[in-house]
C-alpha cells in the first residue's frame, strides 16, 4: 500500500511539473537568475522619464525570461560629463546621445562605438534612419538605435491666458506685458534651451536646408553667407529688450518654465514638444490648457522637427548575441509600445500610435501635411560650432551679433583641417 501510494505521488508530482511548464514556459529556456546578464546604459537624467523608466521596469521584472537586466545611470549636469567618461575609458555598454555626429566630436570619434546595422531598421522611416542622428554620413554604417518621440518645435501658451486677455496668436506681447505676465519666459540658466527661438530662423531662407548644408558641410558654403539664423538673433535680443523675457532669465530655469505658463505667470516659452511630457508628469491636471504655434517668422510656414534621441553601442557590449537580444527587444513594436503608453509623445515607428495632449497635436498638423524641415543642427556633420553661449554674451553685452557667424565658420574650419578634411585644403 505504501508502494502504492508513492507511486501515486510521483505521478502527480511529474503532472504539476509538466503543468506548469505548459503555462510558464520551460525554465530551462527562459535562464535561470544566473543566467541573467546586466546590461548598462547611461543617460542625461533629463531623458529619463516616464517611456524608459517603464522599459527599464518591463526588463527587470522579465529579466530571466530575456536573458538580461536593465541598469541605467543618469547624468545631471551637461555633456562635459559625458566627455569625461569617455576620456577615461569609463563608458558603459550603451549611452544614450545627441547623435553620431555629436559624438564623433565629443566622444573621441566612433572607435569605441559599433555599428549595428540589420533588419530592426525596417519598421523605422528612412528619413529618421538616414539622419546623422542614426547613420554616419562618411561610411552609410548605423550607430544609432532612435528612442523617445519625434519632437516639433514651437511656442507653448497658457490658453487661459490668452483667453483672458483675448489674444489669438500674438504679433506682439504688449498686451500681456501690460497685464502682469511675463510674455516670454527664457529659461537660461539650463543653457541648451537659449538658442530654440533662434533656431526657426533657418526657415527662413528659401533653399531647403538639406542643399544648405550640403554646401556647409563641403566648404562650398559658409554660415555668414546666410541671414535666417542671424535674423532670429537680433530678433530674440529685441524681445528681450523690450522687457517680453523675464528680467531674470540668466538664473530661471526649464523646470521653471514649466511651471510658469502652467500657472499663467508667463503666457509663453518657446520650446519642443518634449516639454509637455514633463508637463504632463508634474502637472497633468493643468496639461491640456496648454497649447502651441509656430514661431512666427515670415518664411515657409514650416516648423523643425527633432528626430528621437539616440542609443549607441559601445565596444564595452562584447556579447554578440547578447546584443542581439536587447536589440530585438528594444526595437519591437510590443516594447515601443509601452513606451508610449507610459509617457506619450509622437512616436517615430510605423505601426505605434499615442494619445497625444492638445499642444502635441497643434504642432503635429504641421507634420501631418508635411510642413517640417529637419533641424538643422542634425544636418551638420562637424558639432562644435553650438552658439548658446555666444548668443549669451551676445544678450550680456560681451560680443557683437556680426561675430556669432563668423565664430561658426572659424569652428568648423578647425575642425576639418583638424580631421583633415580635403574640402578644406
Amino acid at each position: 500500500m505504501f508502494l502504492l501510494v508513492s507511486i501515486v505521488c510521483l505521478l502527480l508530482t511529474a503532472c504539476k511539473e509538466n503543468a506548469n511548464k505548459a503555462l510558464f514556459g520551460n525554465s530551462d529556456a527562459s535562464g535561470s537568475s544566473a543566467d541573467v546578464k546586466e546590461i548598462s546604459m547611461l543617460m542625461f537624467t533629463d531623458w529619463y522619464k516616464q517611456g524608459m523608466q517603464a522599459i527599464e521596469q518591463d526588463i527587470n521584472e522579465h529579466a530571466e525570461k530575456l536573458g538580461f537586466k536593465l541598469h541605467i545611470e543618469t547624468i545631471t549636469g551637461g555633456e562635459n560629463l559625458y566627455r569625461a567618461r569617455a576620456a577615461a575609458g569609463e563608458l558603459p555598454m550603451l549611452i544614450a546621445t545627441y547623435g553620431v555626429s555629436w559624438s564623433k566630436a565629443n566622444l573621441g570619434g566612433l572607435q569605441h562605438f559599433q555599428a549595428i546595422d540589420g533588419d530592426w531598421t525596417k519598421n523605422i522611416p528612412d528619413a529618421i534612419m538616414k539622419a546623422p542622428m542614426f547613420t554616419d554620413i562618411e561610411s552609410g554604417k548605423v550607430y544609432g538605435i532612435p528612442f523617445d518621440s519625434m519632437n516639433l518645435l514651437g511656442i507653448f501658451y497658457n490658453k487661459k491666458v490668452f483667453a483672458k486677455l483675448n489674444l489669438a496668436v500674438p504679433d506682439d506681447c504688449e498686451k500681456i506685458k501690460a497685464a502682469g505676465n511675463t510674455p516670454i519666459y527664457l529659461p537660461a540658466k539650463d543653457t541648451w534651451t537659449v538658442n530654440i527661438f533662434d533656431h526657426e530662423g533657418w526657415l527662413t531662407e528659401k533653399r531647403p536646408l538639406s542643399d544648405i548644408f550640403t554646401d556647409i558641410n563641403t566648404n562650398k558654403a559658409h554660415y555668414v553667407d546666410f541671414s535666417g539664423y542671424k535674423f532670429a538673433i537680433e530678433k530674440h535680443k529685441e524681445l528681450l529688450d523690450r522687457g517680453y523675457i523675464q528680467k531674470t532669465y540668466l538664473s530661471d530655469t526649464y523646470d521653471g518654465s514649466q511651471r510658469a505658463i502652467v500657472e499663467g505667470t508667463a503666457a509663453m516659452t518657446v520650446n519642443c514638444t518634449w516639454i509637455m511630457d514633463e508637463i504632463k508628469r508634474k502637472f497633468s491636471d493643468q496639461a491640456s490648457d496648454i497649447g502651441a504655434f509656430r514661431v512666427p517668422f515670415d518664411g515657409n510656414g514650416k516648423i523643425s522637427l527633432f528626430v528621437p534621441f539616440s542609443l549607441s553601442v559601445t565596444d564595452q557590449f562584447q556579447d554578440k548575441e547578447l546584443l542581439k537580444s536587447f536589440i530585438d527587444y528594444f526595437t519591437s513594436q510590443t516594447t515601443q509600445r509601452k513606451f508610449f503608453n507610459a509617457q506619450g509623445g509622437i512616436p517615430y515607428q510605423k505601426g505605434v500610435t499615442s494619445a497625444l495632449l492638445p499642444a502635441q497635436e497643434d504642432l503635429k498638423h504641421f507634420l501631418d501635411t508635411g510642413n517640417t524641415e529637419s533641424y538643422w543642427a542634425n544636418l551638420k556633420i562637424y558639432d562644435i560650432d553650438d552658439t548658446t553661449n555666444d548668443i549669451l554674451d551676445y544678450f550680456t553685452g560681451g560680443k557683437k551679433l556680426d561675430q556669432i557667424l563668423p565664430a561658426m565658420d572659424a569652428a568648423i574650419s578647425w575642425a576639418a583641417h583638424a580631421k583633415g578634411d580635403r574640402n578644406w585644403n
